[in-house]
């Protein structure tokens, strides 16, 4: 049995278990190891797999949810800085301004007092954005759970994240829509 070890593999276990159940997670991880010594391709085929298998066996929803888990960065000091520019801005239309002028890993749309387009200019994902080639949606997802946990930090509220488009499905950038109350 192949080794799994890799921080995108074992945080897929720990989702499936914790959203699931644990017969899920051990079947994921006897049917798709991943080492951490695993190249660019390896790690693209095994993405491209886990994504099949995930389609296979769960709505769309719950593949969100599972995903969403799965989030390699907290983003935690991406919102340090965007409270930052919060509180210099005070209404949004004008936060999503200085970010747009003080940032370059993303850039903001702004559509109302409550919501935005959150937008990369490329693919940020360790296991897919070297090796050309499109992807399901569904691996994209996790983008989800960082983009909730930033905002929810500069917001301090409940907010809602979905995926309009990524780079590794065929789009020209990512696009993450984001809402909250």
């Amino acid at each position: 049995m192949a080794k799994n070890d890799h921080a995108h593999a074992i945080r897929m276990a720990e989702s499936l278990k914790r959203r699931v159940n644990e017969a899920a997670a051990a079947d994921f991880v006897a049917r798709l190891a991943l080492s951490k010594s695993a190249g660019i391709e390896k790690k693209y085929e095994w993405a491209k797999t886990a994504c099949l298998y995930l389609e296979e066996r769960f709505d769309e929803n719950t593949i969100q949810e599972l995903r969403k888990e799965c989030s390699c960065s907290d983003g935690k000091s991406a919102a340090k800085r965007m409270k930052g520019y919060l509180r210099r801005a005070g209404r949004m239309r004008e936060f999503v301004a200085v970010f747009n002028r003080s940032e370059s890993f993303a850039q903001m749309e702004y559509l109302s007092e409550n919501s935005l387009l959150f937008c990369y200019p490329e693919c940020y994902c360790a296991c897919i954005k070297r090796v050309p080639g499109e992807i399901s949606k569904s691996w994209c997802y996790c983008t989800l759970g960082n983009a909730e946990g930033i905002f929810r930090e500069v917001f301090q509220k409940q907010v809602r994240a979905s995926l309009v488009k990524s780079i590794k499905s065929g789009a020209d950038r990512c696009v993450i829509s984001i809402g909250w109350q």
